[in-house]
């Protein structure tokens, strides 16, 4: 979002489910961004859009793509749980930092939520870190409806457990 409009408009924010080309550096941009991954993280980031490219539904991985005048604001990844039923992972979900705490990520989810719903899904789980830098994704999960349901200790590196929600959907 550029410094000219910095002013997030609800009303004028779209969201498509169709994967461009061009997204798979707006996904590398946004996550990087928002200063909460690594640069092994925001390669895997970059690296599901192209597998959507390529290999479609066949990938695993679905995506929305919150716009506002033809920028990519935010997005989600999810996909169904191998050999579950109806059970989804959300993958990332992401929002630039000029659009943080204006409800867009909250937005974001429940229209994921929606398409979950409508490919008969049942839960969606969610996991992020444990660190203190994470307290506000946590938070979100929470606000949004998820709970807590498991944590793995030291699970991405000592000191860094691995928090995973749980959402009925």
């Amino acid at each position: 979002m550029s410094e000219e409009s910095s002013v997030l408009h609800m009303e004028a924010v779209t969201y498509r489910e169709t994967v461009r080309e061009s997204d798979a550096a707006d996904v590398r941009h946004i996550v990087h961004a928002t200063g909460f991954f690594t640069p092994d993280e925001e390669d895997v980031a970059e690296e599901l859009v192209l597998e959507r490219l390529a290999q479609g539904e066949d990938s695993g991985y679905y995506f929305v793509f919150a716009e506002q005048d033809g920028t990519v604001l935010g997005y989600t990844c999810y996909g169904p749980t191998p050999a579950t039923e109806g059970t989804y992972d959300l993958y990332w979900i992401a929002v630039a930092p000029a659009c943080r705490h204006m409800g867009l990520g909250k937005r974001l989810l429940a229209v994921t939520v929606d398409k979950v719903r409508a490919m008969e899904g049942r839960l969606l789980f969610a996991e992020t870190s444990g660190m203190e830098k994470y307290v506000s994704t946590r938070r979100f999960y929470e606000r949004t409806g998820f709970t807590a349901e498991a944590v793995l200790k030291d699970f991405y590196r000592p000191g860094d457990d691995k928090v995973i929600y749980r959402l009925e959907v």
